[in-house]
């Protein structure tokens, strides 16, 4: 009966390895074989002074790992291990300034890495131009501007794959006073379907699909 056991053991360790083996090779390939691109995601550095009760770097960042996760079109690591990364860098470590030397010494393994910076997260009053579909229109205007730096790091020195503020503008009704919300309101399923979330949602798209374009790009090369 031990012996039995012990060969169950064995065949049930070797079918978990395959198992395991089978995942990872399809997180690192496509279907017809081609590599994918080791991308690192840096959380997003938040500039906006926004008014909010929430962490929008945790927003955004979240949501542009979950996108870029769901459209399999990069090997995402972990967000721990971007963390474990991080914690090497000092202050003098900016990756907007024109020195950018470190970043392939501070990311060993990494092929990309993707830094964005929100710059600007501005709720104001619409500017009226005077025409009637103005009372038909929310009366407020979201305005975000988040700055995208994405670098290959595949040779001796870091190179710009992509350089861009992207900038949208949506109309919203005007929103309660946010700085006393909740701090996991965006957290909440219901924020998803209200002017706010879908407007943020739909620029975590935009930014997602440009830096993909190019790393993509970048990697067929």
């Amino acid at each position: 009966m031990l012996r039995k056991f012990d060969l169950f053991f064995a065949i049930f360790i070797i079918f978990c390895g395959c198992t395991k083996s089978m995942h990872q090779h399809k997180a690192y390939y496509h279907d017809d074989g081609r590599s994918k691109p080791v991308v690192a995601l840096i959380p997003v550095f938040d500039r906006s002074n926004a008014k909010v009760a929430w962490n929008l770097s945790e927003e955004f960042t979240d949501h542009m790992r979950q996108r870029f996760s769901k459209r399999n079109n990069f090997y995402l690591n972990s967000a721990d291990q971007i963390n474990t990364e991080i914690e090497t860098l000092s202050e003098s470590n900016n990756p907007f300034a024109p020195d950018i030397s470190w970043i392939t010494r501070a990311f060993k393994g990494e092929e990309y890495v993707i830094f964005t910076e929100l710059v600007e997260h501005d709720i104001h009053p619409k500017k009226s131009k005077g025409s009637v579909f103005d009372k038909l229109t929310p009366s407020y205007e979201l305005s975000m501007t988040m700055r995208v730096r994405v670098f290959d790091l595949r040779s001796d020195m870091p190179r710009v794959v992509l350089q861009e503020l992207m900038h949208q503008d949506h109309l919203i009704p005007k929103p309660a006073n946010l700085s006393d919300s909740k701090p996991n309101l965006w957290k909440k399923r219901t924020f998803f379907i209200t002017p706010l979330g879908l407007a943020h949602m739909q620029f975590s798209k935009e930014i997602v699909e440009r830096i993909e374009d190019y790393v993509l790009l970048s990697k067929s090369r």
